[in-house]
């Protein structure tokens, strides 16, 4: 990803710098799919989500509204304070998050969840837990809440998988300390998101990573291409999805691999002859010719 992870220092970029970004997309993604939902306020209309139409004005205006945030993702002390690690906060926040130009695994993602997508995706209290555990803990474990805990830990507690809130529940998704209930119809986590273990909710992979569903490896007993392992005890549970987003040294494994580019988080296609692609490629680049 272009801009968005050229360090100045050799130190991580902030918690808070992070937390901005992830709260203002998700605050945005949740009100765009709350447009489009029926009167139960349970999701996009079912009746409709076989329409190839409905699913791309869905998919379409979640990019709109994205778009409409990036110029307030960093202002004021935040803004000095990530200055070393965004050197353009449009251009870096475009290159990380706007899928306008290929949106098609948030139409899949509509269709393979029944419409059901708004009920899955992390409130900002879900976000803030995440990366509050991010920077202050290990990585692959986060801190105990109301769905994944020692009394509580139902499958979309597993990396790669999420649950739904469903249709019933009023959750206010700009709380910054509300964690809804969300742990009815759990299921593996759509191509293009990931989905941590230790929260119930999805998260979308930024432009430059590659997030399909993984597979079994029966030898490992590794879902690859990420690597973690199917729960003992869950005799039904398969592989899911991505299920870690960071730099490039704590999860390698979701970026776009070296040799390769990702003109989608959910394509990889082998870089042609004469053009090189470095990791994190969205796009092929020539090779310069010396003389």
């Amino acid at each position: 990803m272009k801009g968005l992870w050229r360090w100045k220092t050799p130190r991580p970029p902030s918690a808070s710098a992070f937390l901005a970004i992830f709260v203002s997309a998700f605050l945005v993604l949740d009100f765009a799919l709350c447009q489009n939902l029926d009167d139960s306020g349970g999701g996009v209309d079912t009746g409709k989500v076989d329409n190839p139409a409905v699913r791309e004005f869905v998919a379409q205006e979640v990019n709109r509204r994205i778009a409409n945030v990036t110029s307030q993702a960093f202002s004021g002390d935040l803004a000095a304070e990530s200055s070393f690690c965004v050197l353009n906060k449009e251009k870096d926040w475009n290159n990380a998050f706007n899928f306008s130009l290929n949106s098609k695994f948030l139409r899949d993602c509509v269709a393979r969840t029944k419409g059901d997508v708004q009920q899955r995706l992390c409130t900002a209290g879900e976000i803030r837990s995440y990366l509050s555990s991010t920077f202050t803990t290990s990585m692959r474990y986060q801190k105990p809440n109301m769905n994944c805990n020692l009394t509580s830990w139902v499958p979309g507690c597993e990396p790669g998988w999420a649950c739904s809130t469903g249709s019933n529940q009023n959750s206010d998704s700009r709380n910054l300390q509300d964690i809804p209930r969300r742990t009815m119809d759990c299921q593996p986590c759509c191509e293009g998101f990931f989905c941590p273990q230790g929260i119930t909710c999805m998260i979308p992979c930024p432009l430059g990573s590659y997030c399909p569903l993984s597979t079994l490896n029966n030898d490992t007993g590794v879902c690859e291409p990420y690597d973690y392992q199917l729960p003992h005890g869950l005799s039904n549970h398969t592989c899911g999805g991505a299920n870690i987003w960071a730099d490039v040294a704590h999860s390698s494994e979701i970026f776009c691999s070296a040799g390769s580019y990702c003109p989608s988080n959910t394509e990889k296609i082998p870089c042609s002859s004469g053009n090189y692609c470095p990791t994190g490629s969205t796009a092929e680049k020539r090779k310069s010719v010396e003389y």
